[in-house]
This record gives structure tokens, C-alpha cells and sequence, in this order.
């Protein structure tokens, strides 16, 4: 958190400002797309190559950390050596860094009743374990986590019956002990995969899912939808498919709506398109991917459309993640054919996919320190004023968004008995308030408040905003202000 910046004692002239000077507060729409407000992010095979995703002008990364592999019994005793590589190797790079937190891939149950309090405790001491090792980092950073993988599908619960509360109960839990100590690091909830319908209850339709995640206590537990919108060899503009396209997110964030949380966003934490191989095309038809292929050129012109789409349509949509970058290069690891090396945008060579060169030189908002970003101006008020009369003044306050992510925020006031208004009291990033002193009445000597402007997104730094305001009551002003003064009044 940015600290209390000291107080400025502005120019006596400050004073002479007069009521209601400042430029109205812009009155954008909700649903009013910002210009370039996502996050560029790819997901990871292994960080050794997070220099791919600089060299793009990436600033995100996902990658994943398992209860057990931190913590094999499960009984709060941890090795944090492989989340902290990962938080290291955000500091070093100057990424942000998305968490997928799940059991270890031997073990795809899910967390039993019995489990839960652990699970809990397990988020808690984690979020405090990536507090503490940011607090080292020279540079700010975002950590969130994304609750576990796909969980309307069977395969991801050991091919147990889905179920929506189960894992409902899973993200409170989780939400809860990430909150208690790190009320920045931002949870993720959903993880769906769009199904088009799996016969024989191996999944479960993702709007349905989420429409039982609500009904279960969904509600008031996270900071973020997760949805894994993959093109599924269609444009990133079609809509026809059943849902099997990249703009299922629509359909998702409709659902949120409809549950009052319209003002909440989502994150496409996996998407792509699967790049034609002749020598797995049988392979891949025999387990319904073949349809999925597209050209190289394809490849590369559906992942730069998709941002594009997103930027001029969904003013909900804060993350994309590309899926991914090198799963081809990490031989031994994946069978030749697995599919997530056709989703890869580096060859098995390391070389670049015509994607990967476009993506790289892809239009983006300057990443600058962060994508996150917010600036409030000016950073103090202070004014001196005389005991006498019933003198009002008022400054405009500007919140700027210095980062790509769109935010709303609220002001608040701390009066301490100085009498103070802001108006409006609540505005997207880049709009302006008005603060007005009502000094009248007020006794000699100085007087003090603050206005807290807090950001609605949870991984925003420098949030909430201090502004620290003085108002000095003299006797006398200098005969040279007075006609101002009565002007004013």
C-alpha cells in the first residue's frame, strides 16, 4: 500500500477558488467499454521461459501450486520452495501472476468435509506466505489464485459425479483464508470449460454449474469468474456452436448478471486454437478434437482478433490467458500428439509460431510497472481561510487509471469535525469529484480530515487512496484577498 504522502501547504490564492468550479464528473456507463482494459497473460509449461512472455508484452503468467506438494500430510507444516521460485520469479520478471491451487495431479478428489477446515487454513497460510515474500520484492506485483480446474467436468473430481456445491463450499472456504490476511490477492471461482453437452453425465453444462454455484452461497465469495473460452476451430466473433466458441464468456457473464453481481468481471484464464498437424489429425479425430484445427496463419489471426474483441466489447472481461505458450517445447513431458502442444504458440524448437509473432506485435496499453494502476490528483488540500464570514470552497479531485484494467471506485470521507462533502462519491477510473469545505463556525487553528477513494478491484495497489486535508481558521487575511473574498462568499 502506498503510504500517506506529506501534506503540501498550497499558495494562499488556493483559497480563492470558487464554489463549484470543477469539471462535472464524467458519467460513463457501466457496460461503456474502456479503451485497452485487459491483461495479457499466457500459461505456462515451466518458467524458464518467462522471457517469452515479456519479450510480448505480456504481463501475466499462470501457473499452478498443489496442497499436497507444499504440504504432504496436509497438517499446516509447508515447503514453500516451489511457490516461492514462482513469486520470485514475478519479482524478477515484473509479471503478475495468476495461481491455479488445486490437490496434486495424482489425487484429482475432491476436498472432502473433513478436509475443508485444512483447506481453509491452507489458503490463509498461504495468502500470509505471498504477503510476506512480496514484501521483498523491489518492485509491486499481483498474485491471485483460481480455484481449482474445470470442476463441471467428471475427470477433474477422479470421475466422482460433479458437484457444484462441493466445490461452492471449496471457493468460500478459499475466499475466506485468502481475505483474512491479504485482502489484495484476488480468487478466481469457476474454471469452466464449455461442454456442449457431454453425453452420459461426464460433465456438467458450465451456465448450469454456475447457475447452482449461486444457489449454493456462490455469492459474496469472489473477486472473479473463470471461464475457459476456447475457440474450438471457430472465429473469435462467431456465436454458434452450442457455446463451444471463444464468446461463451457473453453467456457466462450473463448468468452474473442476472445474479446481481454485473458489476464483478470475468477472466478467460485459458483460451487458444489448435494448430492442423497431419500426424496427429487421426489421433485427434478419435477424441473430438480434429474439428478444433485451424492453419498457422489461423492461429495467429484468431488470438490477436480475440483481444481485439474483447477490448471493443467486453468491458467485463479483465484477464485473457492464452493456452499457451511453449507446452510444445517441454519434450518427455506431454505424448507427442497431446493436444497441448498444437495449442502452443513456440514450435517444439523454441521458435516462433506465426502467433507468437503476432501476438508479440499485437497493439497493447503500455504495461508501464503494472496493469493495474491507479493515481489520484491532487495528492493533499489545504487551505487558509478567515473566521468570518460564510466562505465555501471546493477542488477538483481527478482518479486516474494508469494501468489497463478498468476499476470503479468510492469516496469516502473522515471528516473529524471539519464540515466537508465529496460529490459525486463513487466513479470509474478516470472521472473527477468535487470536494467542498463548509468552513463557517469553525474556531482559530487547524483543522484536519481525509478522503479514502478505494478501488473495487482487490489486487489494485496503492488502494485504498489517502488524501489528507487542512484547513487553516486565521483572524485576518491580507487586505490585497479581500475583495476576492467577498466575491466569493
Amino acid at each position: 500500500m502506498w503510504q500517506k504522502r506529506s501534506m503540501v501547504v498550497l499558495l494562499m490564492g488556493m483559497m480563492l477558488l470558487p464554489v463549484g468550479i470543477a469539471a462535472p464528473a464524467h458519467a460513463a456507463s457501466a457496460l461503456q467499454a474502456p479503451a485497452l482494459h485487459l491483461g495479457y497473460g499466457f500459461m505456462l509449461a515451466h518458467t524458464a521461459h518467462l522471457d517469452r512472455v515479456t519479450n510480448a508484452g505480456f504481463d501475466w503468467f499462470k501457473y499452478y501450486a498443489n496442497w499436497e506438494v507444499v504440504s504432504p500430510n496436509r497438517d499446516r507444516v509447508y515447503n514453500w520452495e516451489t511457490v516461492d521460485w514462482l513469486l520470485d520469479d514475478a519479482c524478477r520478471h515484473g509479471l503478475h501472476l495468476l495461481l491455479r491451487v488445486g490437490r496434486s495431479p495424482s489425487d484429482w478428489t475432491p476436498i472432502r468435509d473433513s478436509e475443508m477446515e485444512g483447506w481453509e487454513h491452507f489458503f490463509r497460510d498461504l495468502a500470509a506466505h505471498i504477503v510476506q515474500r512480496r514484501a521483498a520484492c523491489s518492485q509491486p506485483y499481483a498474485v491471485a489464485m483460481e480455484i481449482w480446474n474445470e470442476p463441471n467436468l467428471d475427470f477433474q473430481w477422479g470421475h466422482q459425479p460433479v458437484d457444484p456445491a462441493r466445490y461452492t463450499e471449496m471457493v468460500r472456504r478459499a475466499y475466506r483464508g485468502v481475505k483474512a490476511v491479504a485482502p489484495d490477492i484476488a480468487i478466481a471461482a469457476g474454471s469452466l470449460a464449455p461442454t456442449g453437452g457431454l453425453p452420459d453425465g461426464r460433465a456438467m453444462d458450465d451456465l448450469e454449474f454456475l447457475r447452482r454455484m449461486y444457489a449454493a452461497g456462490l455469492k459474496g465469495h469472489f473477486d472473479a469468474i473463470s471461464i475457459h473460452n476456447y475457440g474450438y476451430g471457430r472465429p473469435p466473433d462467431d456465436n454458434s456452436g452450442d457455446g463451444m466458441n471463444f464468446r461463451r464468456a457473453e453467456e457466462i457473464y450473463a448468468v452474473m448478471v442476472d445474479h446481481g453481481d454485473g458489476d464483478k468481471t470475468v477472466w478467460g484464464t485459458e483460451f487458444g486454437w489448435l494448430l492442423e498437424s497431419q500426424e496427429c489429425n487421426d489421433y485427434w479425430q478419435s477424441i473430438g478434437f480434429g474439428w478444433h484445427q485451424v492453419s498457422a496463419s489461423r492461429q495467429a489471426d484468431y488470438l490477436v482478433r480475440a483481444f481485439q474483441y474483447a477490448e471493443a466489447n467486453w468491458p467485463w472481461m479483465e484477464l485473457l490467458i492464452v493456452s499457451n505458450l511453449e507446452f510444445s517445447v517441454m519434450h518427455g513431458w506431454y505424448q507427442p500428439c497431446d493436444p497441448l502442444r498444437g495449442f502452443s504458440v513456440l514450435n517444439g524448437d523454441q521458435t516462433p509460431r506465426p502467433a507468437y509473432t503476432a501476438l508479440a506485435a499485437m497493439e497493447k496499453r503500455p504495461l508501464g510497472g503494472s496493469s493495474l494502476g491507479m493515481n489520484v490528483t491532487p495528492t493533499s488540500l489545504s487551505w487558509m481561510m478567515p473566521q468570518i464570514g460564510a466562505l465555501s470552497v471546493s477542488r477538483t479531485v481527478t482518479v486516474q487509471n494508469t494501468g489497463r484494467q478498468a476499476f470503479r471506485w468510492t469516496a469516502t470521507v473522515d471528516a473529524g469535525g471539519l464540515p466537508i462533502t465529496v460529490s459525486p462519491d463513487q466513479g470509474d477510473g478516470g472521472d473527477t469529484f468535487t470536494v467542498t469545505v463548509h468552513p463557517t463556525g469553525l474556531s482559530l487553528g487547524l483543522h484536519t480530515a481525509e478522503i479514502r477513494v478505494t478501488a473495487d478491484h482487490a489486487a489494485m495497489p496503492g488502494n485504498p487512496h489517502i488524501i489528507p486535508v487542512q484547513v487553516r481558521i486565521v483572524e485576518h487575511v491580507h487586505p490585497v484577498y479581500a475583495p476576492v473574498l467577498m466575491r466569493a462568499k
